[in-house]
């Protein structure tokens, strides 16, 4: 599964969740504000992650890209300077 499909789906599951510990909360509404501020803080810090995890798996491919393109042109350079000999 894609990060980024993982990623909208623990927001909507987050959310989710979030309503029904609202609609079902056993606690008072200070202590439930309490947990909820905790979840929300967990579920930003796990959205940071597989943010910056997401940026890097995009970026990798066009790394590999640009060092490819280095590569050839090096090559290319030198076929034609023996070329032009």
């Amino acid at each position: 599964m894609k990060i980024s499909a993982v990623l909208v789906t623990s927001l909507f599951v987050a959310a989710a969740g979030a309503i029904t510990a609202i609609l079902f909360a056993p606690d008072k509404g200070k202590k439930t504000r309490e947990k909820l501020a905790k979840r929300g803080q967990e579920y930003k810090e796990y959205v940071v992650d597989n943010y910056n995890d997401l940026v890097e798996t995009v970026a990798h491919p066009f790394e590999n890209v640009v060092d490819q393109t280095e590569r050839l042109s090096k090559k290319a350079i030198d076929k034609a300077g023996k070329l032009a000999k």
